[in-house]
Formats: C-alpha cells, structure tokens, sequence
C-alpha cells in the first residue's frame, strides 16, 4: 500500500472514527456515499481523493463530520475528475487517430525512466462537454497504475513534442509513485523534486510556450469532440 493513501486512510478514521470500513471506487455517478447507520460505518470513496492536496482533504472529512453542504472545492474537485469507470471493462485505447500513446509510453520510458516503468495508458473516452476555462489533459491513477491523456490532444492541432510533455509528466508521477514511494504531503503534489525531474524533458520550455499560444483553441475545440 502507498504510503500516501495509507496515511489518507488513517487520517480518516482518526477523524470518522476507527471502526469506519472504506472502500475505494472508481464508480463516476457515485463519488461519495457515507453510510453512518451501518455498523460499523461505510464510507464509499472514489479513487481520485486519494491522489488530492490536503486541504481538499480537510474540506471532505468536515463535509463527512458535519453533512451540511458540498464544499465548492470538493465539487470542483468531482467535475474534474476523469471519466474512467467499471463500464470501460478495463479496455486500454492506446491507438488514436493521430498517435499511438503506447509507443509514447515506450520511448518516454525508455529515454528517461530506464525502462523501470509498467504502468497502463490510454486515451479518454470522450471529451468534457460545456465551454470550459480549463483541460485536465491528463490523470495519473495510482491505484491502477493508469495514466488517462484528453481525447482533444489526438488531433492535428498539436503537435507531436506537446503531447508527449504531458505523457512524460503524468509519467514523472507514475516514476515518484511507484519506484520512490514518495508521499504527497501538503503542497507537494508538484514538489521542487517533481518539477526537476519533469524539467528533464527535452522539449520542456518549448512545450509549455506552445500550451500559452494554443490553450485557448483547444479549449474551443474540446466540446466538439464526441464519444
């Protein structure tokens, strides 16, 4: 068990209560549900709080404590999160209409993390709907070891070294996960180590100019994109 979660789990029940039975989904229409009727309680959470800052944390647990009102930062936190479900039968789309994400996966592997990589990655099955103010393109599940990229970078407005700076990005989490078991803790998720190691991508400066010049098309382009 990562260290991380382990600590989320235990913070839990410290604040829950000890007797409290969680279970970890990956259900999208049901995020949260907190039976405290049961005995002893249950607690039905949804993979992606695992991998949240802590502060979202603190949010959830008084949201759990009190039941008054969803706290608008756990709501936003839900709308973001990747529609990956038991419905997609644990099938991988690694092949899209202009790239393969598993030869990315592959040479991004074999250039910066010596191979020492066996995580899964695929593409989205469908865009966000809605005019939107952001794009999370990509989502590292560390339960699954699964990294998920945005259908919207399979298409010929971006070029090849900008998708794979997001792979190699979600790939750099997958790196502190599993070979260094490095914990998230308050303010880390992007910590002085992580950003030295995702600064190590070749194209790193470039990438991120073209993300500045080209962010507002693709955030035109997402909702045309169907399932």
């Amino acid at each position: 068990m990562h260290l991380w979660r382990h600590a989320f789990e235990r913070y839990l029940r410290e604040t829950l209560g000890e007797s409290l039975q969680l279970v970890w989904t990956n259900n999208r229409r049901l995020m949260i549900s907190f039976n405290q009727k049961k005995r002893p309680p249950v607690l039905r959470l949804h993979e992606s709080f695992a991998t949240a800052e802590q502060g979202l944390k603190d949010d959830l647990v008084r949201f759990l404590r009190h039941g008054k009102r969803i706290p608008d930062s756990v709501r936003e936190f839900v709308n973001r999160i990747p529609l990956i479900s038991r419905e997609d039968g644990g099938t991988l789309r690694t092949q899209g209409k202009n790239y393969d994400l598993r030869k990315i996966y592959g040479k991004l592997n074999k250039v910066y993390f010596g191979n020492r990589l066996e995580g899964k990655i695929t593409w989205g099955r469908r865009a966000f709907a809605g005019q939107k103010r952001s794009i999370t393109f990509g989502s590292y599940f560390s339960i699954r070891r699964l990294i998920r990229i945005h259908p919207v970078l399979d298409t010929e407005l971006v070029p090849s070294f900008y998708l794979e700076s997001v792979v190699h990005h979600e790939m750099v989490h997958e790196y502190l996960d599993a070979v260094e078991g490095y914990g998230r803790k308050r303010g880390e998720v992007h910590s002085p180590h992580f950003k030295e190691l995702e600064r190590r991508f070749q194209y790193f400066e470039l990438a991120a100019a073209w993300e500045k010049r080209h962010l507002a098309k693709l955030l035109r382009y997402s909702p045309q994109l169907k399932k």
